[in-house]
């Protein structure tokens, strides 16, 4: 039963020593005092329930001091206001809000905890938090060490839940910067997705497949999203598996031809004997084994909407030259077809190969390659933005839970260490097949050493590797310690800081800003 009591306001003279009068008449009568607010002109106190007799001589002896102008009773002290308040906010709020102690107890579980955990707040106060969080969790270290961290994924599993969920903390420090506990926020990992997936701008939302925020992925982004409302033709480069259909796709849905089709062909896929019918259709009966009722070709089909043209560099001279005239003239011609048909199609396309090295060989049209190359986007390889990988595995983490139906909610600092040190030569589609592979080997919440099957010829030696420090760190500060290396290692050249920064794809501002930043010289 909770404990009632009693509480008094009493307005006084602006006096030194008043308050002293006060708690001394309240002793005398051996009345048991909880709390005292002192204000000027006012003193606010909080006694323990006596009887309305005993209330009444207390309040006839405060009278009688010279300095006591007049008393009331009042419903809380301002303390008690603001921490009711206080708890109403945090009470309203779609997060779970957990306040501990120096010890790592819980002093508060608001209404939303009880909701997603289905706890009672009395059933924990009071208790530790590991036995709340459970083994599985990657949050005890933070804790512990009383750091700071922002949406961490965790993995919660006790006798009432097992989940994935978002946690962010903060240390609370006293004056001298001693722990004096911590307060943790708690998202359900799904429904912070859903809210995430209802307010992302329409810009950002067509993006969200492509995983990265090194300045090369951001520039990238910027440069897609402001062409993207163009029908220029656009030139994807890059190796295999870096995700150049996943950037025409997103230039695509944000186009003025988002609802038209959206047409892809793999160029190398395709017999060179069948690509010119593939593209530009057929008649009826126009060669052996053609179909009776003929063929539009994937131009006609695109027609209003935009053409995906992947590994464009293994067409034909002969195919090459067809495509530079519907380029140019707005018009293909089926095959056995003396008609010419307008189209209206925007062209993107994507090549791994050296096309200026090709063109010197005669095995490309320079004519077609301005055409081609009015708006290049050059996607580097996975080894050139390794700050990209705990992004990215991450994302490859929730993506398999999904489709194995898997609950790992974290990695060990070790796996992603390993991780970082690989050599990937099939860049993001190789990194998400190693993520596959462990996530089919793991039996657990966390990704770990054990679960890795990698090729030993493509792991850096450790003193060339990336690090990670073996310790409960946040992202942010992963990926600081990351571009911190990634300086110094350009550092070591003979190259001039203007000459660094292009390199590094920066402006010359940033790069001093960010030696700045890690107390670094050039």
């Amino acid at each position: 039963m909770m404990k009632k009591y009693i509480r008094l306001s009493i307005e006084t003279e602006d006096k030194i020593g008043v308050t002293l009068k006060i708690l001394g008449k309240i002793y005398s009568r051996h009345i048991s005092l909880n709390s005292v607010e002192v204000f000027s002109k006012r003193v606010n106190i909080q006694i323990e329930d006596i009887k309305s007799q005993e209330i009444q001589d207390i309040t006839n002896d405060l009278m009688q001091l010279e300095d006591v102008i007049s008393i009331k009773e009042i419903k809380l002290l301002e303390f008690e206001k603001s921490s009711k308040r206080l708890e109403a906010i945090i009470d309203s709020v779609d997060e779970g809000v957990i306040a501990l102690n120096p010890k790592l107890e819980i002093e508060f579980f608001n209404d939303y905890s009880e909701k997603i955990f289905d706890y009672d707040k009395t059933e924990l106060l009071g208790k530790n938090i590991k036995s709340f969080l459970g083994k599985s969790t990657n949050l005890i270290g933070f804790l512990e060490q009383g750091k700071n961290y922002d949406n961490i994924e965790t993995f919660i599993q006790n006798e009432r839940v097992e989940g994935r969920y978002l946690a962010s903390g903060r240390a609370i420090r006293d004056d001298d910067g001693y722990s004096a506990g911590a307060v943790l926020t708690i998202k359900d990992y799904k429904k912070a997705k859903e809210l995430a997936d209802i307010v992302i701008s329409s810009e950002d939302d067509q993006f969200k497949d492509i995983i990265g925020n090194s300045n090369a992925i951001y520039n990238l982004k910027k440069i897609a999203k402001a062409v993207a409302k163009s029908d220029s033709t656009i030139l994807i480069r890059g190796e295999s598996g870096t995700g150049k259909e996943l950037f025409a796709r997103a230039i695509k849905n944000l186009s003025q031809r988002e609802n038209q089709r959206f047409i892809t062909i793999n160029c190398a896929a395709i017999p060179d004997s069948l690509i010119e019918s593939e593209l530009f259709g057929y008649e009826k009966g126009s060669f052996t084994g053609a179909l009776n009722s003929g063929k539009l070709g994937l131009f006609k089909e695109a027609d209003k909407g935009t053409l995906f043209l992947d590994e464009i560099g293994e067409l034909s001279l002969a195919t090459q030259a067809k495509l530079l005239r519907v380029l140019q003239e707005g018009v293909v011609r089926r095959i056995g077809s003396s008609k010419e048909e307008k189209v209206d199609v925007r062209i993107i396309c994507a090549t791994h190969r050296n096309l200026e090295e090709m063109i010197e060989k005669g095995m490309f049209r320079e004519d077609l390659y301005y055409r081609l190359n009015v708006i290049p986007l050059e996607i580097p390889p996975l080894r050139d933005r390794k700050e990209d990988i705990p992004l990215l595995v991450s994302y490859f983490v929730q993506k398999m839970n999904k489709k194995l139906n898997k609950s790992v909610g974290s990695t060990s600092m070790v796996f992603l260490e390993r991780l970082m040190s690989y050599e990937y030569t099939g860049n993001i589609r190789e990194l998400e097949n190693i993520m596959e592979r462990a996530m089919n080997l793991c039996e657990g919440a966390i990704l770990s050493e054990e679960h890795l099957m990698l090729n030993p010829a493509k792991e850096k030696d450790n003193e060339k590797a990336f690090e990670i420090k073996r310790s409960e760190v946040s992202l942010k500060k992963q990926l600081e310690d990351i571009e911190r290396q990634i300086l110094l290692s350009n550092m070591e050249t003979d190259m001039s800081i203007r000459k660094t920064a292009k390199k590094l794809g920066l402006s010359h501002t940033a790069l001093i800003n960010k030696l700045k930043k890690y107390n670094l010289k050039m």
